[in-house]
């Protein structure tokens, strides 16, 4: 990932838990999916951006002190349609993460960093 994206450097698989965690404690804010890494910030008390697709923050896996105000996700009739995230789409599309459109998740992210 880190050739394919400017200015991003991927560290999976490379570094152990104890420096993921070390990295993470450096972000001013985590842009994440539903998943550990949303966890780990979480657990660091770092500000996270969280995106949900198949799952909803209402299943009860908000990461710690999080808020539902920095989540980003498309109210769906069809949400969610799955508790872990791990069911495939049944209408095929994906409207649940093809409908969030990048520039939300930047607006979001440079909002909630002019309030940290």
């Amino acid at each position: 990932m880190g050739k394919k994206y400017l200015n991003t450097i991927s560290t999976i698989g490379k570094i152990k838990i104890e420096d993921e965690l070390k990295l993470i404690s450096n972000l001013d804010i985590m842009i994440s999916m539903d998943s550990s890494g949303m966890h780990l910030a979480s657990l660091k008390g770092v500000k996270v951006i969280s995106i949900w697709g198949a799952t909803h923050p209402y299943a009860g896996f908000l990461g710690f002190g999080q808020t539902e105000e920095n989540c980003i996700q498309q109210e769906l009739y069809c949400r969610p349609c799955s508790v872990y995230g791990n069911k495939p789409c049944f209408r095929g599309d994906l409207a649940c993460l093809n409908g969030i459109e990048p520039a939300v998740i930047i607006a979001k992210t440079i909002k909630t960093l002019n309030n940290v």
